[in-house]
């Protein structure tokens, strides 16, 4: 009895631990814990930035916030819910990016997930267009 109330307290304190996004080549370390999506990106904050406000105009968010200074950024936006989604992004050492997207104010899985994938297929399209 006492276990199963330790491991479903685990579960009530860590909503989402151990589940990750499915990482690519140009994705360090990707994961949705503690109401957040956290990755590390193998992209210069600029153009993650850029890839970010994209992402947030082709879903239709409602940008309240934004700024950008080469070693970090916020996005601040509201969706349709009139949720606040706020995606943090800050340069790390070898050309890296951390990112991180948080959705209302409890976290939501589906909606951080949306962003990211938005945000990485701007990525992947941009280095595409750059190759040509």
């Amino acid at each position: 009895m006492m276990v199963a109330g330790f491991v479903l307290s685990g579960f009530l304190l860590c909503p989402g631990c151990g589940t990750s996004v499915q990482p690519g080549s140009d994705i360090r370390h990707a994961g949705y814990a503690w109401d957040t999506l956290r990755a590390r990106l193998e992209y210069p904050i600029d153009e993650v930035y850029r890839a970010a406000t994209d992402a947030v105009h082709q879903l239709d968010l409602n940008v309240m916030w934004r700024d950008h200074d080469g070693v970090a950024a916020e996005i601040s936006t509201v969706d349709a819910q009139r949720e606040n989604i706020t995606i943090d992004l800050e340069a790390m050492p070898q050309g890296q990016t951390h990112l991180a997207i948080r959705a209302g104010v409890f976290g939501d899985k589906n909606k951080s997930e949306v962003i990211f994938e938005q945000l990485m297929d701007n990525l992947r399209e941009g280095m595409s267009v750059a190759q040509r």
